[in-house]
């Protein structure tokens, strides 16, 4: 089994079709990846569906089917990490070291905290990408890999 942490600029890509997708949603097809998210993606993903239903990007209709194929896939596919005060501290680091945004460094510490599991981090963020290869982590970007 391998272990994959998805990031909100991954996580998008298997909900709409845009480059990126077809290596996203390899992932979600092989039974036997364990996929892991932020708890702040809940929130991260909808906003962004929001957002392009906000700008017109994509119609009602296409932001609930998205919103609720997500919903299903939270209680059924994947392992959330719940955000607690241990990583909150630990993203206010990553922000120094790295010079990270707030979320991003909330997303690498989620990640971090299953390191054990051996996680591959997927994200379409390159910043973010090198902050978790500083931190030892294997990742993978969709968009590079596309």
């Amino acid at each position: 089994m391998t272990t994959f942490f998805l990031d909100t600029s991954a996580l998008v890509k298997q909900y709409r079709q845009e480059l990126g997708t077809a290596r996203v949603q390899a992932l979600f097809d092989d039974d036997t990846n364990a996929l892991s998210i932020s708890e702040l993606s809940l929130v991260e993903l909808t906003s962004a569906f929001v957002r392009l239903g906000n700008q017109n990007e994509i119609t009602q209709e296409t932001m609930n089917e998205a919103l609720g194929k997500f919903d299903a896939d939270t209680e059924n596919r994947f392992t959330v990490i719940e955000l607690r005060g241990d990583l909150i501290r630990q993203a206010r680091a990553l922000v120094a070291q790295h010079k990270l945004r707030a979320l991003d460094a909330l997303q690498l510490a989620s990640v971090l905290a299953v390191q054990s599991e051996s996680p591959t981090f997927v994200s379409a963020d390159e910043r973010l990408i090198q902050a978790a290869q500083a931190n030892g982590l294997n990742t993978l970007n969709p968009v590079s890999s596309a």
